[in-house]
């Protein structure tokens, strides 16, 4: 549900949320608001996986803004997108201290106010 939840707050702001081109790699969603690509991994999570899904989601995000930063896009932000907010609030700091803007499911609304 998360990824048609983004979308329509994408939508409703006035912003385009897409899937990937043929030459980007498989993001599950991304926007643009001026020169600034957002490129978002969205996992779901549960107590058991939690920490699995948050590290490969983690690498698949940064990857991602690699990628798309090494093919022409001027400043890209790396999102990730778990369905709830992480047990470990450490998730957070980390996420902040590698540049990757952390939205949940309860912080969804945030993703237009990122720049």
């Amino acid at each position: 549900m998360l990824p048609r939840d983004i979308a329509r707050i994408l939508r409703d702001a006035g912003l385009t949320p897409r899937s990937r081109l043929p030459h980007e790699p498989n993001f599950d969603l991304a926007w643009q608001k001026g020169e600034t690509a957002f490129v978002a991994e969205i996992k779901s999570i549960t107590d058991d996986n939690e920490e699995e899904q948050l590290r490969l989601g983690l690498g698949q995000a940064l990857r991602y803004r690699h990628h798309l930063q090494r093919i022409g896009y001027p400043k890209v932000i790396a999102v990730l997108v778990p369905e709830r907010s992480p047990r470990d609030p450490s998730w957070a700091d980390l996420c902040h201290e590698l540049q990757v803007v952390l939205l949940h499911g309860g912080n969804l609304d945030q993703a237009v106010q990122l720049s």
